[in-house]
C-alpha cells in the first residue's frame, strides 16, 4: 500500500477514536455504566441516536447509491471503521428491520420516490420498520396470506391480522403483502405495501416470549387505509417482492450499516466472548480453556464465523451489482441459525447449571445475558422460514430434486 494511502488510513483511525471518545455514552465500558433495559423504549432510542451519529459522521451507509443517502468508502476505509468500532465496542443499533430487509427490497423493486423518501432515513436510523408477513394460518405457507386489500379510489382498505411481527413495538413504518385479488391464483393475488404505523386502524399487541421479552407482536389491520402510491412493485406481483424481502432476511441483510465482524442475530456471535467465558469458568474442577476439546470447538466457531462473513460479503457485492442472490440465501440461513444453536449449546455445557439463572438473579453470570441468548436461539431455526422449508428450497430450486409430496 502506498505511503500516502497508509497515512490517510492512520488519520481515519485517529478520527474514529476521537469520535468515540466524544460520542460514546458517559461511563461506557466501565462498571459504572448502566445500560437501558433490553427491549425498552430507552434502549431503542439509544440505538437510534447512536446510528444517527454514526451516519452523520460517515461511518455507516455503505453499498447504497449516493442519490439514496449512501456513503462511499474504500474497502480499506471500511475495514478500519470496522476494526475501531469492534475494538472499542459500541451501543447496539436500534432493533429495526429497515437496514436488513426493507432497504434491499426497495433497492430492487421500489419506485424512485420511495427510494429517495425512505432509504436515507433507514440508514440514519431516524425511522424504524417492522415486517407483517406471518399470519395465524400463513407462516411457512406465505402464499396463504389472508389479509385483504380493497381499492377505494387512491387508497387500499386493508383488513386482517399478522402474528410474530418483528420490530412492531417501536416501528414507524411497516411492510406487508396483502391479498388484493380474491379471484387470482396463488402467487398472483398479492400486492406489497409500505405503510405508516400511525395510520388509524393499525394496532400492535405484544407477544411475550420465554426470554421474558416482547420482541414480537400481533398486529391488526381494521379498515386501515394505505395510499395506492405506497405499493412496491406491480399490483398482483407482491409475491416476488416478498421473496426479495425473505432473501435479504435469510441472508442476514447486506450490512448496509457500519461494517462489522459480528454476523449473528444474537450476542453469541463473538468468539472472544467464548474464550473469556472458558478461561473464567471451571467445569468438574478444571478451567474449561485447559480442555483441548472445548478449545477446538471454539476455534471451529471462529473458522465458521469467518466463512460466513466472506459468504455474506460475496452476497453484498452481488446485491450492489444488482445480481440476484435468490435461493443462495437459504444456505446462509440454515448454516448461521443452526450454528447459533450449536454455540448456545456449547455455552450451556461450559456453564452447567448456571445457565439457568436469568437476569435479576444475583447468581446470574453477566446479568443473565448468556441464559437469555440460549433461550433466544431456540427460535432461530423457525424464523425467516423454518430450516425444513429452506432445505426444501435448496433441494428443489438449486439441486433440481423432485418436490416432496409428503
Amino acid at each position: 500500500m502506498a505511503v500516502e494511502e497508509t497515512g490517510k488510513l492512520d488519520a481515519l483511525r485517529q478520527e474514529i477514536r476521537a469520535f468515540l471518545r466524544k460520542n460514546l455514552p458517559k461511563g461506557w465500558g466501565t462498571p459504572e455504566y448502566v445500560a437501558p433495559e433490553r427491549g425498552s423504549k430507552e434502549a431503542h432510542e439509544l440505538g437510534k441516536q447512536w446510528q444517527k451519529k454514526l451516519y452523520d459522521a460517515g461511518y455507516t451507509g455503505f453499498g447504497v447509491p449516493k442519490e439514496y443517502g449512501g456513503i462511499e468508502r474504500s474497502r480499506e476505509e471500511m475495514a478500519v471503521i470496522r476494526e475501531e468500532l469492534t475494538h472499542t465496542g459500541a451501543p447496539p443499533l436500534a432493533g429495526s428491520l429497515g437496514p436488513s430487509i426493507v432497504l434491499p427490497t426497495l433497492l430492487r423493486y421500489g419506485k424512485e420516490w420511495q427510494k429517495k423518501r425512505f432509504i436515507p432515513k433507514i440508514l440514519s436510523g431516524e425511522e424504524s420498520w417492522c415486517e407483517c408477513f406471518s399470519e395465524p394460518n400463513a407462516g411457512s405457507d406465505l402464499a396463504n396470506i389472508q389479509k385483504t386489500g380493497v381499492r377505494d379510489g387512491d387508497e387500499w382498505v386493508v383488513n386482517g391480522q399478522s402474528v410474530w411481527t418483528s420490530g412492531a413495538k417501536f416501528a414507524d413504518w411497516g411492510v406487508a403483502p396483502v391479498r388484493t385479488d380474491l379471484k387470482a391464483p396463488r402467487h398472483r393475488n398479492l400486492s406489497y405495501f409500505v405503510f405508516d404505523c400511525k395510520s388509524p386502524g393499525f394496532e400492535v399487541r405484544p407477544l411475550r416470549q420465554m426470554t421474558g421479552d416482547s420482541e414480537f407482536g400481533e398486529t391488526f389491520f381494521d379498515n386501515m387505509r394505505i395510499p395506492h402510491e405506497n405499493m412496491v412493485g406491480e399490483e398482483g406481483k407482491g409475491w416476488y417482492v416478498a421473496m426479495a424481502t425473505l432473501e435479504a432476511e435469510r441472508g442476514g441483510g447486506f450490512q448496509f450499516l457500519a461494517p462489522s465482524r459480528r454476523i449473528e442475530l444474537t450476542s453469541l456471535g463473538g468468539v472472544d466472548n467464548f474464550v473469556e467465558l472458558a478461561k473464567n469458568t471451571k467445569r468438574r474442577g478444571k478451567v474449561v480453556w485447559e480442555d483441548p476439546v472445548f478449545r477446538q470447538r471454539i476455534a471451529q466457531f471462529a473458522i465458521e464465523n469467518e466463512a460466513m462473513r466472506y459468504s455474506r460479503e460475496r452476497m453484498r457485492v452481488k446485491a450492489q451489482k444488482k445480481q440476484t442472490t435468490g435461493n443462495e440465501q437459504s444456505i446462509s440461513s440454515i448454516f448461521s441459525r443452526e450454528k447459533n444453536q450449536r454455540q448456545a449449546n456449547m455455552v450451556a455445557e461450559i456453564m452447567g447449571a448456571n445457565i439457568q439463572f436469568m437476569k435479576g438473579d444475583k447468581r446470574a453470570l453477566d446479568d443473565g445475558s448468556w441464559a437469555y441468548t440460549f433461550l433466544r436461539t431456540r427460535g432461530n431455526t423457525i424464523e425467516t422460514g423454518t430450516t425444513e422449508i429452506n432445505r426444501g428450497i435448496i433441494a428443489e430450486r438449486m439441486l433440481g430434486l423432485p418436490k416432496s409430496r409428503a
